[in-house]
């Protein structure tokens, strides 16, 4: 399979974005992409799909609140599946060689006690960098013990006219290796990928109509584990595509989708 299909067609102007608990009334600086500053810029996603501890949505999975350097930067708590900020937006932080990012899980009262800090890491963040920091379980048997940020640093640039580049990342929690299949090219256009692993960017053309996606396991491709119906991206941008939730579909269902890198 090569990264390239020679696809001559027009581009259609869409994006396919995904849910999130951000609150739009909160103050932070939330920045476009591609905005030169002496900042760098990051996302957060919760997938972590552990059972317990689940103080506030135990039907959904853990919410949790993010700090950067000791400041809360979401709002809203952040819910399994959610991001922050929305797409295609990242938010401004100070760049450095040790900014601390901490996860703690989120309760009523706003008050965390021993324990609830999931994660508590320093990261190097380098001026005008790009990163995405999924918030993960332990594999391949999830527990609230031991779950830990996945940083994934989006180093890409624009893809050129009539095309688009786009990577998967897999991050239901199995021992399953998982890929992604183009229903409108009829190949495999993500190749296989374990838990917390991403495919490098891969360059297709746009197409002139949309397109559905399959997420499925490389050991049984016939069973479709979960779909983006409409996928329709835009001349020149770059996309993320990932799964969440539980590889047996529940308690938490899977769910393939997509967010905008530029």
């Amino acid at each position: 399979m090569t990264n390239k299909f020679k696809i001559l067609i027009t581009a259609v102007v869409s994006i396919l974005v995904i849910n999130s608990c951000y609150d739009k009334n909160e103050s932070l600086t939330i920045l476009p992409v591609n905005y030169a500053n002496n900042v760098a810029y990051v996302k957060f996603i919760n997938t972590y799909a552990a059972s317990n501890p689940s103080t506030v949505t135990p039907a959904s999975g853990p919410s949790v609140n993010v700090y950067v350097n000791g400041a809360k930067i979401n709002a809203a708590p952040l819910g399994h599946g959610g991001s922050f900020p929305l797409s295609p937006s990242y938010t401004a932080v100070a760049p450095g060689l040790a900014i601390n990012i901490k996860v703690i899980l989120n309760r009523t009262n706003n008050t965390p006690v021993a324990g609830d800090t999931i994660s508590n890491k320093n990261y190097d963040l380098g001026i005008n960098s790009y990163t995405t920091f999924y918030i993960a379980d332990t594999t391949p048997n999830p527990t609230p013990l031991n779950p830990y940020v996945v940083p994934i640093q989006e180093l890409i640039n624009d893809a050129p006219v009539g095309y688009f580049r786009a990577r998967f990342v897999n991050m239901i929690p199995s021992t399953d290796t998982l890929e992604v299949f183009s229903k409108r090219l009829n190949a495999v256009i993500f190749s296989g990928q374990l838990y917390k692993n991403a495919t490098p960017m891969v360059e297709l053309p746009t197409f002139i109509t949309s397109d559905t996606l399959q997420l499925r396991k490389v050991s049984a491709p016939a069973t479709v584990l979960g779909t983006i119906n409409g996928f329709f991206p835009t001349s020149a941008r770059v996309y993320t595509v990932y799964c969440t939730g539980n590889i047996t579909g529940t308690p938490r269902a899977r769910v393939l989708t997509s967010f905008t890198n530029r």
